[in-house]
């Protein structure tokens, strides 16, 4: 694999670093994801947003929507439900 120029990489992680912490508070809070851990959901989250600036992807909001996106279909499961409680006089 060809490695950018070094000006061109300091771009790249430019803009890495920012959608990574703009998904970032989305992903450490998203239901889908809570069961991963930390570590796997950060390594995760960055190779996908790595993956689509390779693609192009110049944008900071998709690239970090496309990266949520990858990882909750990679990752991500339906979370708990949990049926509200039932009162006193109420039945099933």
């Amino acid at each position: 694999m060809d490695h950018p120029p070094p000006q061109q990489q300091q771009g790249f992680d430019a803009l890495v670093s920012v959608a990574f912490e703009k998904s970032w508070r989305f992903v450490e809070k998203d239901p889908f994801l809570t069961h991963n851990a930390e570590a796997l959901l950060r390594a995760r989250l960055r190779i996908h947003l790595e993956r689509s600036l390779e693609t192009g992807e110049k944008d900071v909001l998709h690239l970090a929507n496309n990266a949520i996106w990858n990882l909750r279909t990679e990752l991500g499961r339906q979370p708990s439900i949990v049926p509200p409680s039932r009162g006193p006089g109420k039945r099933s």
